[in-house]
């Protein structure tokens, strides 16, 4: 009797395409923390003026300004890959050269969202 093969997970190459799979479910997950953080916030500024005015200045701190960040790099993500996998349910851009192209997208639209998103946050 052979003992199981461990395999060594890191040691695999993914494709992009599966990468940007699973970073869809991982922003899928942030979101789901997320709304409820947001929905902390939102409930601390209609208590009343001071929580408005403690709400304002926490995200603007580093902290609550990062958390706010992630939130929203998340919900760019999910919306261009969402669009990505609808565009593939509809039979568009299954090919794999196609199909990389939109990863790559996905990620760099990400990224100028995510750079944008900062510097409004920071501002």
């Amino acid at each position: 009797m052979t003992r199981p093969v461990n395999l060594d997970l890191i040691a695999f190459r993914l494709p992009i395409a599966a990468i940007t799979s699973i970073l869809h479910r991982i922003s899928g997950v942030v979101l789901v923390f997320g709304v409820g953080y947001f929905s902390f916030l939102l409930n601390l500024t209609l208590e009343s003026p001071e929580s408005f005015n403690w709400v304002f200045d926490a995200v603007g701190s580093t902290y609550h300004g990062f958390l706010v960040w992630v939130v929203l790099t998340a919900v760019s993500f999910h919306f261009f890959a969402g669009i990505r996998h609808l565009l593939m349910d509809f039979h568009l851009g299954i090919s794999l050269r196609v199909s990389r192209v939109s990863a790559w997208s996905v990620l760099a639209l990400t990224s100028v969202a995510s750079i944008g998103l900062g510097w409004w946050i920071a501002t």
